[in-house]
């Protein structure tokens, strides 16, 4: 089950949409961006101007899942893509057993996505 909500901002109104997320293994994701995608083909939205997926990551699961690379990487599909997503990564060091040296190739756990073509 999504939590779904409306909020009004002045005279616009937002659809906010919240699915859950079972575990640190961001399942969710490429849910996420087919959802959207959906909604987008369903409402006309050609550019990507009325759905915005936005994800929110903790830091051990960004490295650590192969399928957060994975749906990142699918987004330059025509099929597949939202017209961009926002990854927003909390860096709290709960998903990591090991130190940030011996767990990564790079000082903070989103650098290792700097090979896309994403701002980061």
């Amino acid at each position: 089950m999504c939590k779904w909500s409306k909020s009004r901002y002045g005279s616009l109104y937002v659809n906010k949409t919240l699915l859950p997320n079972p575990s640190h293994l961001e399942t969710v994701d490429p849910v996420v961006v087919g959802r959207v995608r959906a909604k987008q083909d369903f409402f006309g939205d050609p550019n990507g101007n009325m759905v915005l997926p936005v994800i929110v990551h903790g830091d051990g699961a960004l490295t650590g899942q192969g399928v957060v690379y994975e749906t990142i990487q699918m987004e330059r599909l025509n099929g597949y893509s939202t017209f961009g997503t926002v990854h927003v990564v909390f860096n709290n060091q709960l998903g990591f057993t090991a130190n940030p040296r011996d767990g990564r190739s790079s000082r903070h756990n989103h650098l290792t996505k700097q090979h896309l073509i994403v701002p980061i």
